[in-house]
């Protein structure tokens, strides 16, 4: 892609768009700040450190990577995820708090000094379609109605949720593709910065240039081996293959993002009738 095509898909990111939030998370501790403020209920949290794209785990079992890991100023560790689709959304839950839990003890600590623990998943779409702004897990004893008390939590908040409430104005801002139209100066700021501002563009070009030359040379990596294995011909067929699953994300989420049938064609140097037929056997309105 040229820069051109990189500029025209960075005007039509939203917050909900990985490499978009990535680089607007990464710059902007206000803006972490007050996703964090807001997503909890505590106005007065202060973040001590955070970081995206977290790997976190234990040896010899699965690990996991957290979109963005906070910690605050009382040691309270937060782990907030994007979330564009609905698949195994409760097991993912528990097993990103089960490791986030696992790194909050030092050895022989006793058990009394554990923090809280927050896993937030901000859904795009209403997570039990009651049109709540979020949905709370607590651990309950149905029997004696009774809570449990962990410090533990699990939230899923509602996207699609526009009440005239912070959370309410937050999801707003987070389906913005005009910083202009934003509630909070926070995200306003930092995204113009990537929208508007040459150096902030340049950067966002650049992100999406190295990830794109990253997954070619993986493709390419992995044809190569293919190709000394069962012939160069079929090597070549591998990362053809390969290059087009590629483009086929790429359009996913252009769409996902409202883009219509004849953008994602231009953006992607593809047919017009090649687009439309590829997500008609998607079945993708």
């Amino acid at each position: 892609m040229n820069n051109h095509q990189y500029y025209f898909m960075i005007q039509q990111f939203t917050l909900f768009s990985d490499f978009f939030m990535y680089a607007v998370f990464s710059r902007s501790k206000p803006a972490i700040t007050l996703l964090a403020r807001i997503l909890t209920g505590k106005p007065d949290l202060v973040v001590k450190r955070w970081g995206m794209e977290v790997k976190k785990g234990m040896p010899f079992f699965r690990h996991v990577r957290y979109d963005l890991f906070v910690e605050d100023m009382e040691g309270n560790l937060y782990n907030f995820e994007i979330e564009n689709g609905r698949r195994a959304l409760g097991q993912r839950a528990l097993f990103n708090l089960s490791v986030l839990v696992s790194h909050m003890l030092k050895p022989n600590e006793p058990f009394r000094a554990l923090n809280e623990s927050w896993v937030v998943f901000l859904a795009r779409k209403d997570f039990l379609k009651q049109n709540e702004p979020f949905y709370t897990y607590e651990w309950f004893d149905r029997k004696w109605k009774r809570i449990l008390h962990t410090k533990a939590h699990i939230r899923f908040v509602n996207g699609e949720y526009r009440g005239d409430d912070a959370i309410g104005k937050l999801m707003h801002d987070f389906h913005c593709t005009n910083p202009d139209d934003m509630f909070y100066d926070e995200l306003k700021e930092a995204v113009s910065y990537f929208k508007k501002e040459p150096e902030g563009v340049n950067t966002m070009c650049e992100i999406m240039r190295e990830f794109e030359r990253k997954s070619k040379n993986e493709g390419r990596r992995e044809g190569r081996a293919e190709g000394r294995a069962e012939g160069r011909a079929e090597g070549r067929a591998q990362e053809r293959q390969k290059a087009k699953k590629r483009t086929e994300a790429i359009m996913r989420n252009l769409r996902e993002e409202g883009m219509s049938y004849e953008r994602i064609a231009r953006i992607t140097n593809q047919s017009l009738s090649k687009v439309k037929s590829f997500f008609k056997t998607q079945q993708i309105a």
